[in-house]
């Protein structure tokens, strides 16, 4: 199993996300954290995840990415562009964590 994750925010407070894919189902899949903080219960931590919607096509990364859209989270674009090359070759094992600063060294916009 492949595992990128990003910081992000959701409806204004940070997050994490983390997607990859699941080289035993043949699927991506989707998980948004929220971090814990004072007063916060356990259950609320999982903000989503695709787990729990199986009847999603989970066998794209699309699916992923429509998923953000309606959730309004962005992540930088090198976790689904990894994820993606990580279902083509049906990689696992592989953890990374993206960030937002380009290759060239520039920092891009955070959301």
């Amino acid at each position: 199993m492949s595992r990128h994750s990003a910081h992000s925010r959701y409806q204004g407070r940070e997050v994490l996300v983390v997607a990859g894919y699941d080289r035993p189902l043949d699927e991506v899949f989707l998980q948004v954290f929220g971090s814990h903080g004072p007063g916060r219960r356990n259950d609320e931590w999982l903000i989503y995840s695709s787990i729990n919607e199986p009847h999603c096509d989970w066998s794209t990364v699309d699916t992923i990415a429509a998923k953000l859209d309606c959730l309004g989270i962005v992540v930088p674009a090198t976790m689904l562009e990894c994820v993606c090359l990580d279902q083509a070759l049906r990689a696992g094992n592989r953890i990374e964590h993206h960030g937002w600063t380009t290759q060239a060294g520039r920092t891009a916009r955070e959301p």
